[in-house]
């Protein structure tokens, strides 16, 4: 038992070594990170898009009638393709859809602040702020995507590189335990 602890916690150390890598890249470089993200992700829509159209080629002839794969494939295969050579603008659309969200979440919490007011609750207030904060970072998201995609990855680059280390620290710990 004792040794498939100190097995785990030895690749634990690797991962997390790995993971601290990819946090400074994005912490260094998020624009290149992001796109190389997207750029995997195209990569995998578009090997799925492509078994999807081969699927339907080696199918028979009954399953071709009522399959969806062919034209599956070639909406992952052209998506994927699309993410291949022009990653940037999923980063815009993804910073515009996060940013949609947010003004949804001052929407409700601006509501809920004025619930709470006319039940006399001291936390309205709170309420309130945090539905402006929601505002403020929903506009700026949706008005300048790429300045607020840029600084999520650098702060996600942040919170993941603090995790890792405190994750050696962890597993260093554990493994100097008898």
């Amino acid at each position: 038992m004792l040794n498939n602890i100190k097995k785990y916690e030895k690749m634990s150390i690797a991962t997390s070594i790995l993971l601290i890598i990819f946090a400074l890249c994005l912490i260094f470089r998020p624009q290149a990170s992001l796109n190389f993200m997207v750029i995997v992700i195209g990569v995998f829509l578009a090997l799925s898009g492509i078994v999807h159209i081969v699927s339907y080629f080696t199918s028979d002839n009954e399953f071709k009638s009522i399959s969806t794969e062919l034209i599956e494939g070639t909406i992952y295969t052209v998506l994927g393709l699309f993410l291949i050579f022009k990653p940037a603008i999923l980063n815009e659309f993804l910073a515009i859809i996060v940013g949609a969200w947010l003004l949804i979440q001052f929407i409700i919490k601006f509501q809920f602040a004025f619930n709470l007011k006319s039940l006399n609750s001291p936390a309205w207030s709170l309420m309130l702020i945090s539905s402006i904060g929601h505002l403020i970072f929903g506009l700026l998201m949706i008005f300048n995507p790429f300045a607020s995609i840029v600084t999520l990855t650098t702060i996600a680059g942040i919170i993941l590189l603090i995790s890792e280390i405190s994750n050696i620290f962890e597993s260093i710990y554990l493994l100097s335990r008898k």
